[in-house]
C-alpha cells in the first residue's frame, strides 16, 4: 500500500520566534478535499438551490459553512452544527445544514467509522445568467501588509467583511470589481476592499478558457483592524491547499529507521513559516513523532518543503507570515 498522508486538524497554539512580546499564533488548517471520505449520495443542483439564501442569490453572493455532523447507520448525517459560515450572518450556515441531510458517505470510510465528520459546504451563483462563475483558487492575493494599509480610516476598529463580484480576464485577473455585500455597513469596508482588489489572480481551468464565455468571480474579504491582537496573531482560517507531496514522494521519506523496526506507519509534525506565494518555508521538526525515535517528524520537514496553500483563505483573509502546525501521518510501503 502506497504511502498516505493526513494533513490534521492543527488547534493548539504555536509560539512565534523568540522575543519579549511576541504573540502566540494560533492556526486551524483543514483537510485537503481529497481527504474527504466518498459520497454514495450528494444533494442535486435544485436541493441546492432551494437552500441558497434568497438575499445572498439576489446580490449574487457566494458563501461557504462547515458543518461538524454525526455520521449514521448507512452513512446519513445527523445533528449537524454550523462551526463556521463566511460571509458572517449571511444565511450560508443555515442553508448548509437544510442540505445536509440528502448527504450519504461511504460507510466504510473513516469518517463514517468514528461517527462523525467536519463537512464543507459550498454555495456559488451569479446574477448574471451570460457569464460563468470560476471559484478558483487564488494563485496571488493581498498581503497581510496590503490588508492593512486598506483598513477603512473610519472602521473603528470592528472587523468588517465584504465580498466583491469581479470580471476575470484570461489571465486571471479581476477587473471591475463591485461590492455586493459588506458588514457592517457605512464603515467604507468596500471601499477597502476594492482597494486590493487588483492584487487577486485567479487559476482557470482551461476548459473554462475554451467556452469562450465571461468569466466572473466572487471575492471574500474579513479586514481586522491592523492594531488589534487578531491581526497581530496572524491567524488564519480555512486555508486552501494548492500542492502537497505525491505518494511516490511521501513512499520515499518513510524513515529506514522506522522500516528496519517493523513499524509500518507513524506520524511526525513539522512547524513552518507561511511564504508570500503560500509555500511553507522555514520548516522545523515539532516534537520526535510518533512512535518518538524513529526520525517521523523529520520526515514531515522534508515533505513540508513540497507543499503550499492558497495566498488567500476561504475564509476571506491572507496568510503570509502565518505559523502553521502540520501534522503528517506516513504509512509504509509494505503495510
Amino acid at each position: 500500500m502506497l504511502a498516505a498522508i493526513l494533513l490534521a486538524v492543527a488547534l493548539g497554539a504555536l509560539q512565534a520566534p523568540e522575543a519579549s512580546n511576541a504573540p502566540t499564533v494560533s492556526v486551524n488548517l483543514i483537510d485537503p478535499p481529497t481527504d474527504l471520505p466518498g459520497f454514495l449520495q450528494r444533494p442535486d443542483p435544485a436541493q441546492f438551490s432551494g437552500a441558497y439564501p434568497h438575499s445572498a442569490a439576489n446580490m449574487g453572493v457566494g458563501g461557504h459553512a462547515l458543518l461538524h455532523c454525526q455520521v449514521a447507520k448507512g452513512g446519513r448525517l445527523e445533528k449537524c452544527a454550523v462551526l463556521r459560515e463566511s460571509p458572517a450572518g449571511a444565511g450560508f450556515g443555515a442553508g448548509a445544514l437544510s442540505v445536509a441531510k440528502y448527504f450519504r458517505i461511504d460507510p466504510a470510510s473513516d469518517a463514517a467509522q468514528r461517527g462523525e465528520i467536519d463537512l464543507p459546504i459550498g454555495f456559488a451563483t451569479s446574477i448574471n445568467e451570460d457569464e460563468q462563475l470560476v471559484t478558483g483558487p487564488w494563485l496571488e492575493a493581498p498581503t497581510f501588509a496590503d490588508v492593512a494599509a486598506a483598513y477603512p480610516d473610519i472602521g473603528g476598529g470592528a472587523a468588517g467583511e465584504s465580498v466583491l463580484h469581479c470580471g476575470l480576464t484570461r489571465e486571471g485577473r479581476v477587473r471591475d470589481c463591485k461590492a455586493v455585500y459588506q458588514q457592517p455597513v457605512n464603515r467604507d469596508f468596500d471601499k477597502a476592499a476594492i482597494k486590493v482588489s487588483n492584487l487577486f489572480r485567479l487559476r482557470i481551468n482551461q476548459d473554462v478558457l475554451k467556452t469562450h464565455r465571461p468569466m466572473a468571480a466572487n471575492i471574500t474579504l474579513r479586514l481586522v483592524a491592523p492594531f488589534g491582537d487578531e491581526f497581530k496573531q496572524r491567524r488564519i482560517v480555512d486555508p486552501v491547499w494548492l500542492a502537497s507531496p505525491s505518494f511516490a514522494r511521501l513512499a520515499e521519506l518513510f524513515p529506514a529507521q522506522a522500516a528496519a523496526k517493523n513499524v509500518t506507519e507513524g506520524t511526525g509534525t513539522a512547524d513552518c513559516a507561511v511564504g508570500p506565494d503560500g509555500a511553507l518555508t522555514a520548516c522545523h521538526a515539532f516534537g520526535d513523532g510518533d512512535p518518538p525515535g524513529l526520525g517521523f517528524s523529520d520526515a514531515a520537514v522534508k515533505a513540508a518543503a513540497a507543499m503550499r496553500i492558497s495566498p488567500w483563505t476561504d475564509d476571506g483573509g491572507p496568510v503570509d507570515g502565518a505559523l502553521v502546525r502540520v501534522p503528517l501521518r506516513f504509512t509504509s510501503v509494505a503495510r
